[in-house]
């Protein structure tokens, strides 16, 4: 990289400023600031009258130390100039500020792969105002991704996800989960045991082609594995059979304007819902909100929970009703009393 290039050549420069300062002071005996000024004067080409009394060897040295200073200080105008004009500077300022958002981000979703999937995959996160990171081992295909989705907003890596610093350059210890979207299956089970590595107990979601990988895919620590050919088979179904549900779904849930929601919600510790039914609760009267379904901490779901249904730390319900009435829910839920 032109940056790189440009670092080390500087690095090179400093280091023939204070060979000669050293020089100078070693073959003539002069104080180490008027050594450092008579190098700067000879690199700089200025012209000067060599002082009386001189050693040939203190000539030489000089000699060497103009050929070697000229050499280098032209490599490194051109290579600045270069960095400059082509925009290497800008982009690196952007790497830079980019990166730094990165770091500061917690419990966000790490989507791995900029192809068709990740591109929905993306959507939906950008729909549902979640923080996420693209990465992909290709910048050209990252590029096209933004384009495509027209969002200059989209934070991402370039970077193999099977290499441990490019996930942790991504914040995989501080992630909620990892969603995998790369077209083969091998590589996903690569990027999941690599991503279990370092993280043993995150939530990773992928992607299958062949339904013969499921298994191997499981075995790897996949917490969900979604079977494309199977999605697709079943909403075509759906759509010509349950045509209205199909319809109501969708609405719910790709509409970016719509009304109705569906919305998960965690009752955290030492909230006030906990260890009430549902009719103590009485959701719909202090929120106006359906209750879906009951999800336990122990992966039970209840579906259409009656009203001695009880609600426990841990839990999570799942509500449909207006965005505004959602966040009331969630903010209520936090409370220790009401």
């Amino acid at each position: 990289m032109k940056i790189r290039r440009f670092i080390i050549s500087l690095i090179i420069i400093l280091i023939i400023i204070l060979t000669g300062g050293i020089g100078y002071t070693v073959l003539e005996n002069w104080s180490f600031l008027d050594s450092l000024f008579f190098t700067l004067v000879t690199l700089s080409t200025v012209g000067y009258s060599l002082p009386d009394g001189i050693t040939y060897t203190t000539q030489v040295f000089t000699i060497i130390l103009i050929l070697s200073g000229i050499t280098v200080v032209v490599y490194s105008l051109s290579t600045l100039t270069s960095f400059i004009v082509e925009g290497e500077m800008k982009n690196a300022l952007e790497v830079r500020k980019r990166m730094k958002k990165i770091e500061s981000m917690k419990n966000h979703y790490i989507v791995v792969g900029a192809g068709k999937t990740g591109f929905f995959v993306c959507q939906n996160m950008i729909k549902e105002n979640k923080d996420f990171i693209l990465l992909d081992k290709s910048e050209e295909k990252i590029y096209q991704f933004i384009q495509e989705i027209n969002n200059e907003d989209i934070l991402y890596i370039v970077g193999d996800a099977k290499n441990e610093n490019v996930l942790l350059d991504a914040g995989i210890e501080r992630a909620n989960s990892v969603i995998l979207t790369l077209p083969s299956d091998v590589d996903n089970l690569f990027v999941a045991l690599t991503v279990k590595s370092i993280v043993p107990n995150i939530n990773i979601i992928s992607k299958v082609n062949d339904p013969e990988s499921i298994k191997k895919l499981s075995y790897a620590g996949i917490n969900k594995v979604v079977l494309e050919s199977e999605i697709s088979g079943n909403r075509l179904a759906y759509m010509a059979t349950r045509p209205n549900i199909v319809s109501f779904l969708e609405t719910i849930i790709h509409t970016p304007e719509k009304d109705l929601q569906l919305e998960e919600v965690k009752i955290p510790e030492n909230s006030w819902i906990a260890s009430k039914t549902l009719k103590e609760i009485a959701l719909p009267d202090k929120v106006d909100l359906i209750v879906i379904a009951v999800r336990k901490k122990d992966d039970k779901s209840i579906f259409n929970p009656k009203a001695n249904t009880k609600i426990e730390e841990g839990d999570v319900i799942i509500v449909l009703g207006e965005d505004s009435k959602i966040k009331k829910l969630k903010e209520i839920v936090k409370l220790e009393n009401i």
